[in-house]
């Protein structure tokens, strides 16, 4: 295009056909970034309903959710991490890991109230000595995570002995855990009512404001006044309260805890967090779009089981949505830019 075409276009407050077209680009990569997960998602259910066979039985999709639970509630915690721009919380393996032992350990000999209590507190721990240490040290969260991860799961296994802890038949957790509402697992119901608080605070108040504005533009936050440490914490907090709910989840489950049991669960809970929309990069996210990308990994894991691949192929597919998902995100930021 000449400069005098182009000066024309401007003039007359037209938009040149380059910027258009890039403009348009940038608003497709932006959607399927946000908002893919939601097509994928259908799309995905309907060829498993197709095409797989035992998919579409009551037990087998009652199975998947109530597999899908544990990872769902630390992914819709961790999401305000993800949203604050501090990429994640690796640490919620051991406070996963943590919360069931102490509610299987803690329950057996003082009942299942002082377990929460006691698990509640270590969160707590948890969760502002991250905070503290990324938002008023400037640490690195993942180094920060990491290590803590490590602390915490050699504490575990140093009071626990690798042992793995049993709940009486006839207790609480396990009551919890084999508890339906018609064909849905109770477990999963907790998770749509964890969904439900958290897309509440991240929406609804002042401090999920915050943690959206101190994603998007952490000097500009600051200088307006916000305590960003808090913010900090606050993330971290909600994430390992979170992970807590979900030891508590993961222990009913099969009525035992043990150390290793959460492994992987950071990645897992990742996964869905990126697939569901909310950009690596910070500011951006839904903890309702998270839902919906724990659906995705959990179904699609479901399919590969009942298909027959190996746990080994399972990862890979995690890790390539991973890698599409933080593509994608790079792309679109890249375009508006543009």
């Amino acid at each position: 295009m000449s400069k005098e075409t182009l000066t024309e276009s401007i003039a007359v407050g037209k938009t040149p056909p380059a910027a258009g077209l890039e403009s348009r680009r940038a608003s497709i990569l932006n959607w399927f970034a946000e908002r893919g997960v939601i097509v994928f998602t259908v799309v995905l259910i309907l060829a498993a309903v197709l095409f797989v066979d035992g998919f579409a039985t009551l037990p087998n999709l009652t199975d998947v959710f109530y597999r899908a639970a544990p990872i769902g509630i630390v992914a819709v915690g961790m999401t305000f991490v993800v949203i604050s721009a501090n990429y994640l919380d690796l640490s919620v393996v051991a406070q996963v890991a943590t919360a069931a032992v102490i509610m299987i350990a803690v329950s057996n000999e003082f009942g299942l109230v002082a377990a929460f209590a006691v698990a509640s507190l270590v969160a707590l721990i948890y969760g502002v000595v991250n905070g503290l240490a990324v938002g008023f040290f400037k640490a690195n969260a993942v180094i920060v995570t990491l290590s803590t991860t490590f602390i915490g799961l050699g504490i575990l296994r140093w009071l626990s002995g690798g042992s793995i802890f049993f709940g009486p038949e006839d207790g609480p957790i396990r009551a919890f855990g084999q508890a339906r509402l018609g064909p849905i697992p109770l477990s999963a119901l907790l998770l749509l009512v964890v969904t439900a608080v958290l897309w509440f605070v991240l929406t609804r108040t002042t401090f999920g404001f915050a943690v959206r504005a101190y994603g998007s533009n952490k000097a500009s936050t600051r200088l307006a006044g916000v305590n960003t440490t808090a913010v900090v914490v606050g993330a971290f907090v909600i994430t390992a309260l979170a992970a807590m709910i979900a030891g508590f989840a993961l222990a009913a489950f099969s009525n035992t805890a043990v150390s290793s049991m959460s492994n992987g669960y950071e990645f897992r809970a990742l996964a869905a967090i990126i697939i569901g929309g909310t950009s690596v990069f910070g500011g951006r996210g839904s903890v309702l779009r998270t839902l919906l990308g724990v659906v995705f990994v959990s179904v699609l894991t479901n399919i590969l089981v009942l298909s027959g691949i190996g746990f080994g192929f399972q990862q890979m597919a995690i890790g390539a949505l991973i890698v599409l998902a933080v593509s994608v995100d790079a792309l679109a930021r890249r375009a508006a830019k543009k």
